[in-house]
């Protein structure tokens, strides 16, 4: 069971206390999130852990029942490198429908997978020379888990959202979303290590003009247990 605290700042502080509950947040009220009377509202979100520290590569996106379909492609293409036998990076942002690229920077072969349910495929062996020949989809909503068979402690996630009103925590936990009409939304926010179900949590919020807002949000989070980095890499050509 988790307990965190979101505080929103508008001059003054509002404290909420709640609990997760299958898989979402169960507020005792539930709380407005406030913007500028301007087509272009802001909101930002200071995520920590229960130790203090920020909390990087979270994914926060703000979904709603009647919101209108965009035609932006800003989030339908993304492109996931290899570089120095680490994927970069670590966290990707895509719109269902969207697509990646998987290219290779490093002077090796890398080998990328995934069994995810969101998304499932497997690449062959290849090198820098092929690095513009694979292209995955990805049409269901959900988080793709992605690994290389050569290098197990590669890892990487795509966030595969069902809005383009999403944003990635930076690394002092600051994940700000922009051009946000007024209205009702439910506001997720996801990480690989969160202490949920689905690694996410919910909550119901209001968006309304004429206030400016900031929301800070407390999440538990279990402890990395990603594959160590092999000490030596360079006895096969492969690594």
């Amino acid at each position: 069971m988790i307990t965190p605290t979101m505080i929103l700042t508008d001059n003054k502080f509002l404290l909420y206390r709640m609990k997760i509950q299958a898989f979402v947040f169960v507020a005792i009220s539930p709380f407005i999130l406030c913007a500028p009377a301007v087509s272009a509202q802001e909101i930002s979100l200071h995520l920590y852990d229960t130790n203090g520290s920020p909390i990087q590569d979270a994914v926060v996106e703000l979904l709603s029942d009647t919101a209108v379909d965009s035609t932006s492609t800003g989030m339908r293409e993304a492109q996931i490198d290899q570089m120095d036998k680490e994927f970069v990076p670590t966290v990707t942002t895509i719109v269902a429908g969207g697509s990646a690229s998987f290219p290779n920077s490093d002077d090796i072969l890398h080998h990328v997978y995934s069994f995810s349910s969101a998304k499932t495929f497997d690449t062959p062996l290849y090198g820098s020379d092929a690095d513009n020949q694979y292209r995955e989809m990805f049409n269901v909503p959900g988080v793709v888990e992605i690994g290389c068979n050569i290098h197990d402690w590669m890892l990487a996630y795509i966030y595969v959202g069902e809005s383009e009103l999403m944003a990635i925590s930076n690394d002092v936990g600051i994940a700000q979303l922009t051009d946000i009409p007024s209205g009702q939304y439910r506001l997720r926010v996801w990480h690989s290590r969160l202490d949920a179900p689905q690694n996410s949590v919910e909550q119901d919020i209001l968006i309304e003009v004429g206030r400016v807002a900031e929301l800070e949000l407390t999440l538990e989070l279990v402890r990395d247990r990603r594959v160590r980095r092999a000490p030596s890499a360079n006895r096969k050509r492969y690594r």
